[in-house]
């Protein structure tokens, strides 16, 4: 379930980043909700490995990474998709 969390926040980081885009007329509005959809993903499991005060393999988890980058990756394709319509 943990992933699925991680999923939808990438995807709602995407979409609210990249829709703001469009609207203030920048290039690729898709692709600044995806990038700052990573940065989120990465910035929340570096905050958990400093706060376990550990860099191992179960405080820097990989695949929450992933989920919130695919959820952010599903949110470029929806942005980009939509971004005619808007």
């Amino acid at each position: 379930m943990d992933k699925l969390y991680h999923f939808v926040c990438g995807l709602g980081i995407s979409l609210l980043v990249g829709v703001i885009a469009y609207k203030i007329g920048l290039n690729q509005p898709e692709a600044y909700g995806f990038v700052v959809a990573i940065i989120a993903g990465a910035a929340k499991e570096t905050f958990d490995a400093i706060k376990a005060k550990s860099w191992t393999v179960k405080t820097w988890d990989v695949f929450d990474f992933l989920a919130t980058s695919f959820g952010g990756l599903i949110g470029l394709a929806v942005v980009k998709a939509v971004a005619g319509t808007l």
